[in-house]
């Protein structure tokens, strides 16, 4: 997704996201305003999904910092960190949210796919 500054048009309203990160709050209104190009609105529908993307992108960022913080592994109980498989959980939710939304180059692609007609170039090669 191409990373665009928003502006007044597409920014969030400062109080849907104001629980969050920073960082969550500017990668969410990337995300609305990119919707909002390629769609127009934002669909009240989205609303949910877009709440349990910037919650994702959180507690994500949070599973990052205390993995750096405290390691991939425990040596004192030989045992991995268990927030690895938090982070590659949330990993999941957030690409299979993005696509979605439709804001993933696969999931564009199958958008393009749909739309395309090829009705009139499968009668053609049938009648040649």
């Amino acid at each position: 997704m191409p990373i665009r500054p928003p502006n007044k048009k597409t920014m969030a309203k400062p109080s849907k996201y104001s629980k969050h990160s920073t960082a969550t709050r500017k990668q969410m209104q990337q995300v609305e305003g990119y919707l909002v190009e390629k769609y127009g609105q934002i669909k009240p529908q989205w609303e949910v999904t877009l709440s349990l993307m910037a919650d994702d992108l959180d507690l994500l960022a949070q599973c990052n910092d205390a993995i750096k913080k405290y390691g991939i592994y425990d040596p004192v109980e030989g045992k991995k960190n268990p927030l690895i498989a938090t982070a590659k959980d949330l990993n999941a939710t957030l690409l299979k949210i993005a696509q979605q939304l439709g804001i993933t180059p696969w999931a564009e692609s199958k958008m393009k796919d749909a739309t395309e007609d090829d009705t009139a170039d499968f009668i053609d090669n049938l009648t040649k």
